[in-house]
């Protein structure tokens, strides 16, 4: 292990066993913590997230990518996690049980084939403004397609398909001015494609049923 990662490690531990009063934690302490109480609300703990512990490096768990602030950040050169990938490990359990709001700094966000049920929660694109894909299909996600989702502007791919959302199609999507790629087929949504959809100038790809 490389030596500066440990200090990292024991503050990581620190800050999810104490309270705040006692360890602030840094931003990527804040992810794993969320990660790690998501984590102990699933229904079902595949081997591969036997990785995710917490005396072990959070950017060498399965499915978690890690970045390097950018120099112009306050903390440059620390990793935070922008990628999550979880695709196809059974995981069940729900989606609005994730603290989103340390995760701010995610990029790419796959869930795919898995069974999290209950609803998109409304403040997932609140939190997640640096957010480019989000990939959900294959799920047993019920309910509306919040219409905060227009706060995602920096989206360019987003699969919602093989769920079982109902509702209108929000015509917020059209605020998504990157998205090359919207797939909500295989859902129960209703209505007729909001015309506002059209100002999305980049998509490529729709498919709605």
């Amino acid at each position: 292990m490389d030596t500066w990662r440990l200090p990292i490690m024991l503050a990581l531990l620190l800050a999810c066993l104490f309270s705040p009063a006692m360890a602030t934690p840094s931003s990527l302490q804040e992810q794993a913590c969320a990660l790690l109480a998501w984590k102990a609300t699933l229904q079902s703990q595949p081997a591969q997230l036997q990785s995710w512990e917490h005396n072990t490096w959070p950017c060498s768990w399965h499915g978690i990518r890690c970045t390097a602030y950018q120099p112009s950040h306050k903390h440059a050169g620390f990793p935070v996690i922008t990628g999550i990938s979880l695709r196809g490990l059974g995981l069940r359990g729900q989606l609005d049980a994730l603290n989103f709001t340390p995760l701010a700094t995610l990029t790419s966000f796959q869930l795919a084939h898995n069974q999290i049920r209950g609803s998109l929660p409304p403040d997932l694109p609140l939190s997640l403004s640096n957010l480019r894909h989000l990939m959900l299909q294959e799920n047993q996600l019920s309910g509306k397609i919040p219409r905060q989702i227009k706060h995602l502007e920096g989206l360019v791919s987003l699969v919602l398909s093989n769920n079982r959302l109902y509702g209108h199609i929000p015509c917020e999507l059209g605020y998504l001015k990157k998205l090359l790629r919207l797939d909500l087929s295989n859902n129960n949504l209703m209505g007729q494609i909001p015309e506002k959809i059209g100002n999305a100038t980049k998509l490529t790809v729709f498919l709605e049923n």
